[in-house]
């Protein structure tokens, strides 16, 4: 009887299985579904991980990445050389507007600025042998419409008449130079 039985048991469990189809793998199989299905899971090749790799040699690798990037970052810094042609102008009536000797600001003519119709005005240029100089004017467009034409204001000396300050200026006559607008 006790054959009979397990067989009957036997049986049942077959037929339950068979009907739901459910097998023994069935829960493996379903968990690994679940994690192969799931696009949130990623494999990583074991190269890009670099578990495997020396930490000394991983070490001068990021060393090297970062000199690297950081010669890169000064080669953008570095200031771009171009030839600038200089012309002089003085606070004399006669060189300036109506509104007198002031900036296209309003502001009075001042040592170290220069004119230029296409530069931004407020922006620093470094010329050999002037040192910095501010663009702070404009001046006429046949001669300061473009980037490289620069129109230097410089101060009249103490004393000086109007004549001599004239002179003085005109005798600078037109000059290149190189320089670079400061970043």
């Amino acid at each position: 009887m006790l054959k009979i039985k397990r067989i009957i048991c036997l049986l049942s469990f077959i037929f339950l299985f068979s009907t739901y189809n459910i097998s023994i793998i069935t829960p493996f199989k379903a968990l690994t579904t679940d994690v192969v299905e799931d696009k949130s899971i990623e494999m990583i090749h074991k190269d890009k991980t670099d578990l495997n790799g020396n930490p000394t040699e991983m070490q001068y690798e990021k060393m090297k990445q970062k000199e690297l990037a950081k010669e890169k970052d000064e080669k953008t810094n570095e200031p771009e050389w171009k030839e600038f042609i200089l012309t002089f102008y003085t606070s004399l009536e006669s060189e300036n507007s109506s509104a007198g000797a002031v900036t296209c600001q309003n502001k009075p003519l001042s040592r170290g600025g220069v004119a230029n119709n296409v530069i931004p005005q407020n922006t620093n240029i470094y010329l050999e042998g002037y040192g910095q100089v501010i663009v702070n004017d404009k001046g006429s467009n046949k001669y300061f419409g473009v980037d490289n034409r620069l129109d230097v204001f410089i101060e009249r000396e103490p004393g000086e008449s109007n004549k001599h300050y004239s002179q003085r200026i005109s005798s600078y006559g037109v000059q290149k130079v190189q320089g670079y607008i400061v970043k």
